[in-house]
């Protein structure tokens, strides 16, 4: 199954990954950001986006890769991912439905003061763009229906895991 752990900047969506990664036996955590990377790695600047959710390829690709490690992986998909224009969650999750992939998604929801706090942990690039998409993102995810949202806030991260392990297997 993919395990999608969404949430805004900051959420503590690596956190929560990494820490279903060592309770669910044979699991694997796939980062969409990769192709993200290549993208703005591997494109001239003038041609380049500012969101990697922007990219029809990145869409495409991801759904690609996440359809290629569900059908030769025998475990459970961890992505931790940032997942908030409508277009692109709409093409990607339509695209693994299509393909008839068992999917979870799981949005972690913290306070605005709670991102922008962790988001000061962060290199000064990453405190600038999610600064700048917060009150977007937060607005974003008052369409994730509410069986999808899990608190992060206050809560220790082993906790939050453990949630998430009950929904997925009880």
């Amino acid at each position: 199954m993919i395990i999608w752990i969404n949430g805004a900047f900051g959420a503590g969506k690596t956190t929560i990954a990494d820490i279903l990664h060592t309770k669910i036996e044979h699991s694997y955590i796939y980062d969409p950001e990769n192709i993200g990377d290549f993208l703005r790695h591997n494109l001239p600047q003038e041609i380049q986006k500012t969101d990697f959710q922007e990219y029809s390829e990145w869409r495409q690709w991801n759904v690609h890769m996440l359809k290629k490690i569900y059908r030769e992986y025998s475990g459970d998909i961890i992505v931790p991912m940032t997942l908030y224009r409508q277009p692109a969650y709409d093409e990607i999750f339509n695209g693994l439905k299509e393909a008839e992939l068992a999917v979870n998604h799981f949005q972690l929801e913290v306070s605005k003061t709670t991102i922008l706090d962790r988001l000061q942990e962060r290199n000064l690039a990453l405190i600038t763009w999610g600064t700048e998409r917060v009150d977007e993102i937060i607005a974003a995810f008052q369409q994730i229906p509410s069986e999808e949202k899990i608190s992060n806030e206050n809560k220790p991260p082993e906790e939050v895991a453990q949630l998430i392990i009950e929904k997925l297997y009880n």
